[in-house]
């Protein structure tokens, strides 16, 4: 081999050698910079904020449905329970609703509330019902409108008034005066009062009545000016058609019916 041709080996040699260390130069370059890319810390993602959930119907519900169901089993002051049971059940049946699809937690009270303003209502509608029939009862008990008094020249029998009750009405009760001056009749019965009527000298009043049950009754008759001599009123009350109390006075003839 010529000395030419052994520099010629050498320099190609050399060249070689260079090229692979600036190959694996380059090899480890790369490789650091994938391995910092791929185990670089990932930024910490964002948390979505939680749904608050909305007891407050539900919640209200079960209280009103708790103060309507006390209240409801008082009488009278119980007719302040009608708004709150019913307040208290919409607002329970909403709250079920809710709790249903998630938007709420108190399920359970809403339920009950529910639960509490249906028995509430019920009683209330109970103790309305029951209320109702006492008052139409105490109605159908008292006499009913009476008929324009009837008045005659004593001595004539009046025509009796008719009566304006009901076909069904078990009692009639007449209330009978006869004036022997000018005087002043009252009369009640049960509830019914009537003013003061007026009758002039000699004649003779009636009122009829009808009831379904008897009540207590009254007439008084006296006169407008009282003279000494004068001669006596009359009155006189007659239930079913017997006579059941009858008085003379002058100075004021009073006649009453206790059943």
């Amino acid at each position: 081999m010529t000395e030419n041709g052994f520099w010629a080996l050498l320099r190609a040699w050399i060249v070689t050698r260079r090229m692979r260390q600036n190959v694996t130069e380059v090899g480890r370059a790369a490789g650091l910079k994938e391995a910092t890319v791929s185990y670089a810390p990932m930024p910490p993602q964002p948390m979505a904020a939680p749904v608050p959930y909305k007891n407050g119907l539900g919640t209200a519900g079960f209280v009103l449905g708790l103060v309507g169901l006390i209240f409801a089993f008082i009488p009278l002051i119980g007719i302040i329970a009608w708004p709150l049971t019913i307040l208290g059940l919409i607002f329970g049946i909403v709250g079920t609703l809710r709790a249903n699809r998630g938007q709420a937690s108190n399920k359970g009270m809403a339920i009950t509330a529910v639960v509490l303003s249906a028995i509430g209502l019920v009683i209330c509608v109970i103790w309305t019902a029951a209320f109702g029939k006492v008052v139409n009862d105490a109605a159908n008990s008292l006499p009913t409108a009476p008929a324009p008094p009837a008045v005659a020249d004593a001595g004539s029998q009046p025509a009796a008034a008719a009566p304006t009750g009901q076909a069904t009405a078990k009692h009639t009760v007449v209330l009978e005066v006869t004036t022997a001056a000018k005087s002043n009749v009252q009369w009640s019965s049960g509830f019914t009062t009537n003013s003061q009527e007026v009758l002039e000298k000699g004649k003779t009043w009636n009122q009829t009545l009808t009831m379904d049950d008897l009540a207590f009754t009254s007439v008084t008759v006296t006169p407008v000016e009282f003279k000494v001599g004068s001669k006596d009123n009359t009155c006189k009350i007659t239930v079913d058609g017997k006579i059941v109390v009858e008085h003379h006075n002058s100075v004021g003839a009073l006649c009453t019916y206790q059943p």
